[in-house]
């Protein structure tokens, strides 16, 4: 079962997708919803083993996702899309892009995770207790909640991905590609950051004062730069 919510917009114009990060559920998008003017179709969907959504039978990686949420657009008849992915979703937006240049106008790589100087789950673990002083206090009440109901076998795919340089995260992504983070994330690093953006061609955009759960903790700006980048082909 995937489960997803669907905001309607202004018809015949090009859906925005985000993909929630490690565990997270759609409410993690919720302010960012609240935010973005209604003007074009928003999906949000609960990835694999997350919210309602149960996970997958085999794989549980970035790539394994991405192919999972390549047919849940196919299934809807969406596409092109522009997709946002948040920390663990942006990896697999990047793998989205990469299988199905088809369906991906192009990418919004938010605090992108896992960082590959963190090769092991207890890095990213104390990366993110180093990073709590600048987070907004609701990122842990939702994150606490989402926790909770996720499935544990979406850690075992996050593990997988530990260590996986930016080359291969961004193999065979051609769409235009755009890289947020804060300038107080402690767990995606600037030079994280520069080399997925340079492996496609792509550019990054710091937020200041920005730490790792931008969409929880400043949804405004990221409405503002996610509108301003999709915006720059124009939509029908």
């Amino acid at each position: 079962m995937t489960a997803w919510v669907e905001r309607p917009g202004r018809p015949h114009t090009r859906p925005l997708v985000l993909i929630p990060g490690l565990s997270m559920s759609w409410h993690a998008f919720r302010w960012f919803l609240d935010r973005h003017p209604l003007d074009r179709p928003i999906l949000v969907i609960d990835p694999p083993g997350c919210g309602r959504s149960a996970r997958l039978p085999h794989r549980m990686d970035a790539d394994a996702q991405a192919q999972h949420v390549a047919a849940w657009l196919d299934h809807l008849e969406r596409g092109p899309v522009d997709v946002v992915g948040h920390s663990l979703g942006a990896i697999t937006a990047a793998r989205l892009a990469a299988q199905r240049a088809d369906l991906v106008t192009s990418i919004i790589l938010v605090s992108p995770s896992p960082d590959d100087r963190w090769p092991r789950m207890r890095n990213h673990v104390g990366a993110l207790v180093k990073g709590v002083p600048a987070e907004a206090p609701r990122v842990f009440a939702q994150a606490a909640f989402d926790y909770l109901r996720s499935n544990p076998r979406v850690l075992a795919g996050f593990n997988t991905e530990a260590g996986r340089p930016a080359s291969d995260v961004m193999n065979d992504v051609h769409t235009r590609v755009l890289v947020v983070r804060g300038s107080a994330d402690r767990v995606s690093s600037r030079r994280w950051c520069d080399e997925l953006a340079a492996a496609a061609n792509g550019n990054v955009v710091t937020v200041p004062d920005g730490a790792h759960g931008l969409p929880q903790q400043m949804p405004g700006d990221l409405v503002a730069i996610v509108a301003a980048f999709t915006a720059r082909r124009g939509h029908p």
